[in-house]
């Protein structure tokens, strides 16, 4: 089926696994993940947290990549996955530069409780998880996340919260972009 699947939420949340194991069940799937893009800047590089005029402008030049590189993607009849740390903000940008790409685009937030994001992975980013846990976390209760928000924090593995947020996707709950 061509769709792109728009996966985010705070360092350790599990994006990368839990599109890896929703790719595994497509023919035809590509999977962006948009920090390996962010690193093609070899002179200036700054951190997406960096909150300065060229981090801003960097972490925009990230999500319009992967929107680029996921048009086309589908234009070859493939699936896509993109995995990426969004607020609501940059969730504008994804909207935009997907908008008319020829299939639905669907936005899963995974966010896990603290504890829990922590113990996968998020530890080795400390602080910085911890700061946009409670941004994402902030702004999903005061709706502004769009698509689904899925606490994955009782998932035995990515393959469950895979196949949960398949099922999300399948009801029409995650919708970003009709097709």
């Amino acid at each position: 089926m061509n769709q792109v699947i728009v996966i985010s939420g705070p360092p350790g949340a599990g994006k990368s696994a839990v599109a890896g194991a929703i790719c595994e069940r497509f023919d035809r799937m590509l999977l962006i993940e948009v920090d390996e893009l962010r690193r093609w800047v070899c002179a200036g590089y700054r951190r997406p947290w960096d909150g300065d005029a060229q981090a801003e402008e960097q972490l925009r030049l990230g999500a319009r990549a992967a929107c680029a590189v996921a048009r086309e993607a589908i234009a070859t009849r493939y699936a896509v996955a993109i995995c990426d740390v969004i607020d609501p903000a940059l969730a504008e940008v994804y909207r935009d530069a997907l908008e008319g790409v020829g299939a639905a685009v669907h936005f899963v937030t995974l966010l896990p409780d603290l504890g829990t994001t922590l113990a996968r992975g998020g530890e080795a980013q400390g602080e910085r998880t911890r700061e946009v846990h409670a941004q994402l976390s902030a702004a999903h209760k005061g709706g502004e996340l769009p698509g689904a928000v899925l606490d994955s924090s009782q998932d035995a593995d990515a393959y469950v919260t895979a196949d949960r947020l398949q099922e999300l996707v399948a009801r029409g709950e995650a919708v970003l972009l009709p097709e």
